[in-house]
């Protein structure tokens, strides 16, 4: 009898850890982390720094969402080896998107144009031509080249004047740097004429150690908190990385309340039905 009653209250010790777990992620919001690739960035280097930080996430069960820029995209499509690693990656479950440098937006902020546009040539500035890489047809042959589906991008629509890049093929979008950006609701937007559901994130880099993980405990299920990095960032500081991707994975070692982009709002919005 006694042998029976310890193999009983085995069962009930593990039965109650079991439902403490489920009551303690139930309430997590869902969380993603993009990482943008930046047009300027393309080397060998910034690709070694990628793959540290793609085996980072996966040893924190940390799905990624990989946007590349077209600059990116040429320098993986040329080596074969590049390919076969992202193809590797998505059947871990990361994603690749699509990430673009639009004229307008670049001029605003001080930073590099990717080269592709819609905007008409005669509207580009004479010194900036010599950077015409093509049209966003062009991109988008670029980057569908790619393994994978391209559904989703952060394609810098602060300039309302580069809304006339936008592909349709891009369902889903990203934007934001702000801390409190990391907290959203699918939202429906029109960008080009294109029906685009939309979220927003946080810059990991910009943000003082300890908010986003604060932010994150306040936050309910019924939002998505999102956080960006660039592979720039993570190579000056992978501890930054580190400490967020530990942080979510004392919470949810499973990854259960961790989706990439389209995983988030293909199953939050009318376009998933």
């Amino acid at each position: 009898m006694k042998r029976v009653a310890s193999l009983f209250n085995c069962g009930l010790v593990v039965i109650l850890l079991l439902l403490w777990v489920v009551w303690e992620t139930s309430a997590l919001p869902t969380s993603v982390f993009v990482v943008h690739c930046e047009p300027t960035r393309a080397n060998p280097v910034m690709w070694i720094e990628l793959t540290k930080l793609v085996a980072q996430a996966e040893a924190r069960n940390i799905p990624l969402t990989l946007d590349f820029s077209p600059q990116w995209a040429s320098m993986i499509l040329a080596d074969e080896t590049k390919i076969a690693l992202l193809e590797s990656w998505i059947e871990s479950g990361h994603e690749i998107g699509c990430h673009h440098h639009g004229y307008w937006g670049t001029k605003d902020r001080g930073s590099t144009w990717d080269g592709y546009t819609n905007t008409p040539l005669i509207q580009i500035d004479p010194e900036d031509l010599k950077r015409y890489q093509g049209t966003m047809d062009d991109y988008m042959a670029l980057l569908t080249a790619l393994p994978g589906e391209r559904v989703s991008g952060c394609l810098g629509t602060s300039n309302s004047g580069d809304d006339v890049d936008y592909p349709c093929q891009l369902i889903y979008s990203t934007r934001g740097q702000a801390l409190l950006d990391a907290v959203s609701q699918p939202t429906n937007v029109t960008l080009n004429g294109c029906d685009v559901w939309e979220l927003s994130h946080a810059l990991i880099a910009s943000q003082d150690r300890g908010a986003l993980a604060d932010l994150y405990l306040e936050t309910d299920d019924v939002n998505v908190f999102s956080v960006v990095g660039h592979v720039y960032n993570y190579a000056a500081f992978p501890d930054l990385f580190e400490q967020w991707f530990s942080f979510l994975a004392s919470l949810d070692a499973m990854g259960t309340w961790r989706r990439t982009v389209s995983g988030v709002l293909g199953a939050r919005t009318p376009s998933a039905q």
